[in-house]
């Protein structure tokens, strides 16, 4: 009998309650499974009223195990992302596709479900050919209606299948108008304004095409058992263990190389990067950077990096008191030591934050670092200034990967000028909640490039609604100037228009722009042909083991 047979056969005894958890705990041991997996795996076991679970383990190389730091709550790509990355990662360009993607490794775009496009004269419509013969999971076909009802649920908030924590739908549609299938495998994008971004807009993870048809059988439960069209079909799911998916014999762009690739959350860095050197698993995605050379000088694996585009913030939510108080907004600014968090965080492998804008992209100025330097004696001073007589507030963070210890670097930082900033540690989910129910005073995040265009950050985070929910911010110059950059076809224009609004973003002292750090991801070197996204997804179509 093999480990994973012999493995299931004991979740089915503890199931069953014939063996005990410590007896289950050291016969899982002994095959080699992980402390913190075979403690969830006990744990769901466990539930009263639940099924046996199972969990897969390699086959003969043709099994790619991936370990990630998030869990994964749902996998409805219209809602994903509400959650975090861990609803993201295994449907992007794996379970789902958009009508458009995004070469591997890079931020170019390529047809990917409609074989072509058009823009009109106007740039008011935009035509997409659907890619022919064509088939979800189900064995339903992908025609111009299927992608049009995927569109309109979004869009449209009376639609029956238009769920709760479509957080995307404004950044992906902004601007649509209306949506029509106007042939077989013709679809016509109707805009209410000219704008550059709907092509890249429609590669975001959130405008992955699902089965009309699973839709309608499975309504808001069809987050529970995904149907897209990818190289990759979804199989099973054990809550907070594990998500498996199996190769797509029938894909359209040739089946992939694996047969199988096992998602499994470890939060921890430490299990993460013990269980790739110990062949747990294959690839280990959001290596701490402190364990970066080690992974690297491992002839048994390989460190994976490449152009990455992301930016730390802390934000404050203007509309909540204290920070309705801009001095003290500005105090914070000050008081934050930005080289600290680089070094004792991300080992070096960090930039400074400037602006909103990352390193690379059309609109990033390295000169913005120097409205507010490091200054403690500042702080104090713009703290006085404040008129808050000992001000304290609650700083809302995740407990995953680095979080906590970012949120511990800035509690020290601000207690040493007068702020006192109580930790509110929450896994993703509840995050993502309590922020976009506008009710975090403060917080710490992160903004990864959905697409490779500075509006992803610039109209998401200050003008889209999310900006009034999260941090009660309103600034009606930003907002025309955001707006402005989406239809502006001139390269120099548009810098100029972000330099104005992240100059006015910066004067509103509305996020302190931590930095934008390196990624790496460590894998075994049997993993082949797997790069790292500038997006930070994980796409596994052309990825082998050999």
């Amino acid at each position: 009998m093999d480990d994973s047979r012999t493995l299931n056969s004991l979740v089915r005894r503890l199931h069953a309650g014939a063996l005990s958890r410590r007896a289950f705990l050291t016969r899982a041991a002994q095959i080699g499974l992980a402390a913190p997996i075979a403690s969830a795996l006990a744990a769901v076991a466990a539930r009263p009223g639940s099924a046996a679970p199972s969990i897969a383990l390699q086959n003969g190389g043709t099994t790619l195990v991936v370990a990630i730091p998030q869990a994964t709550v749902q996998l409805d790509p219209a809602v994903a992302g509400s959650n975090g990355y861990g609803d993201v990662l295994p449907l992007w360009d794996n379970i789902t596709e958009g009508l458009t993607r995004f070469k591997p490794g890079s931020i170019e775009l390529e047809p990917a479900l409609a074989a072509s496009w058009d823009t009109s004269e106007d740039g008011l419509q935009v035509v997409f050919q659907i890619r022919p013969n064509v088939s979800f999971h189900d064995g339903s076909p992908l025609d111009a209606k299927a992608v049009a009802v995927n569109f309109q649920r979004q869009i449209d908030e009376n639609n029956p299948f238009h769920f709760p924590g479509m957080t995307y739908a404004d950044i992906v549609f902004a601007d649509v108008e209306k949506v029509a299938a106007t042939g077989d495998l013709e679809l016509t994008v109707t805009l209410s304004r000219p704008t550059i971004l709907l092509p890249g807009n429609l590669a975001i993870f959130a405008a992955g095409i699902v089965s009309p048809t699973a839709l309608q059988n499975e309504g808001e439960n069809f987050g529970q058992q995904p149907i897209g069209t990818g190289p990759f079909k979804f199989q099973s799911w054990t809550k907070d263990v594990e998500l498996v998916m199996v190769a797509n014999d029938g894909y359209w762009g040739g089946r992939p190389a694996l047969d199988r690739v096992v998602w499994r959350t470890i939060a921890d860095d430490t299990v993460r990067l013990s269980e790739l050197k110990t062949g747990g698993i294959d690839v280990a995605n959001q290596i701490d950077l402190k364990d970066a050379d080690s992974v690297e000088q491992d002839a048994a694996l390989q460190l994976l990096t490449g152009p990455f585009l992301n930016m730390q913030f802390l934000a404050f939510n203007e509309a909540i008191a204290p920070f309705d108080n801009l001095a003290l907004r500005q105090a914070v600014q000050h008081a934050v030591n930005k080289q600290n968090i680089a070094d004792a965080a991300f080992f070096g492998r960090y930039t400074l934050g400037a602006g909103p804008i990352a390193p690379t992209l059309l609109g990033y100025d390295a000169g913005l670092a120097e409205v507010y330097p490091y200054d403690p004696e500042k702080a104090k001073a713009l703290v006085a200034e404040s008129g808050l007589a000992n001000p304290s507030f609650e700083l809302t963070n995740r407990t995953n990967s680095f979080w906590p210890l970012l949120g511990q670097l800035i509690q020290a930082d601000l207690a040493a000028v007068g702020i006192t900033a109580t930790i509110n540690g929450l896994e993703d989910a509840e995050f993502f909640d309590l922020l976009n129910a506008g009710q975090a005073q403060a917080f710490l995040n992160d903004w990864t490039w959905d697409n490779g265009d500075p509006d992803n950050v610039m109209f998401s985070l200050f003008t889209a609604p999310r900006a009034q929910t999260r941090m009660g911010y309103k600034h009606d110059r930003v907002n025309e100037l955001n707006v402005a950059a989406q239809q502006e076809r001139d390269p120099d224009q548009r810098v100029k228009m972000y330099a104005e609004a992240q100059k006015l973003i910066l004067d509103d002292a509305i996020m302190v722009i931590l930095g934008y750090p390196q990624r790496a991801i460590g894998a075994a070197a049997t993993v082949q042909n797997l790069q790292v996204s500038p997006v930070a997804d994980l796409t596994f179509r052309e990825v082998s083991l050999t």
